[in-house]
């Protein structure tokens, strides 16, 4: 038994298939059908019911995976430690309706550093600052009207509003959708406490209209379940959506909101250490 057939056998079980775990291991399906049949012969277990096009775990089969990505888990952080890893603490703060960009990209970062210790604090975009400021937070993401000269940005991407409602919803037959045409549907929107919330009943306000709200949602993604039910029509961020459309359509009223740069700040006199330039750089790539 060695590392690959244990590698090997993780990742066709998370996979089902051969062709995945070759590309991450760099082997061929064959090879990789060969590692599998070693370790069952090894350990005299058959972990695996072979079906025309997928490789089910069988009742064994799905012990032996929690016990052996355990034990990977670990050996992996060991190599990490022995080899000078990643190691340290990073405080970030940002809003709620940056979590579906910002938690993909973290959990990834963490899985490559699993020594990191890092916390997440949920803030307004006013709030983030201060504890940057402060020196209680490494790094705020966020929307920022104006900053500091005390403060360095890296902007990370330019999004906007977009409209969500159903397939069929009266707004599918308007070619350009405008705020008149908004005003006439219930509106399901982000808190009052959002930065996008405010922007957008300014620009109602502005224009002398006011909003028909039907309902707050903490983020976007909570928007989009009550669109699906029907309840209402969302206002959401473009980068929640991206790609997301399925049952729903998208309506793009970027022109009528203001778009906004969502960068990641960090005091001038406190400049990233090569843990908090590796953090960076996987936030960055995320964008």
């Amino acid at each position: 038994m060695n590392f690959t057939e244990l590698k090997a056998f993780c990742l066709v079980a998370n996979e089902g298939t051969l062709q995945h775990a070759a590309e991450s291991l760099k082997l061929t399906p064959g090879a990789i059908s060969l590692q599998i049949s070693r370790l069952e012969a090894e350990i005299g277990i058959k972990l695996f019911q072979r079906t025309p096009n997928k490789l089910l775990l069988t009742d064994a089969g799905r012990t032996f995976l929690n016990q052996t990505q355990r034990l990977l888990q670990d050996f992996e952080r060991g190599v990490t430690l022995v080899r000078g890893g990643n190691t340290g603490s990073i405080v970030v703060t940002s809003g709620n309706d940056m979590a579906q960009f910002l938690a993909p990209r973290i959990a990834a970062f963490l899985k490559d550093n699993p020594l990191v210790n890092m916390s997440i604090l949920t803030r307004s975009s006013p709030e983030s600052l201060g504890l940057v400021l402060e020196g209680k937070a490494d790094f705020g993401i966020g929307k920022f009207s104006t900053l500091p000269r005390s403060i360095s940005r890296i902007r990370l991407f330019t999004s906007g509003i977009v409209a969500l409602y159903p397939k069929g919803h009266a707004l599918s037959r308007i070619k350009q959708v405008s705020l008149r045409d908004l005003v006439g549907y219930g509106l399901i929107v982000l808190p009052q406490n959002s930065e996008t919330r405010s922007v957008i009943e300014k620009v109602f306000w502005n224009h002398g209209l006011e909003m028909k709200k039907v309902l707050e949602a903490g983020g976007c993604s909570v928007i989009r379940e009550y669109v699906e039910l029907r309840l209402g029509v969302g206002l959401v961020h473009e980068i929640c959506v991206r790609g997301k459309r399925g049952t729903l359509c998208i309506a793009d009223v970027k022109r009528l909101f203001p778009q906004y740069d969502v960068v990641l700040i960090y005091r001038n006199d406190r400049p990233p250490g090569p843990l908090q330039k590796r953090f960076i750089e996987w936030i960055s790539a995320g964008a």
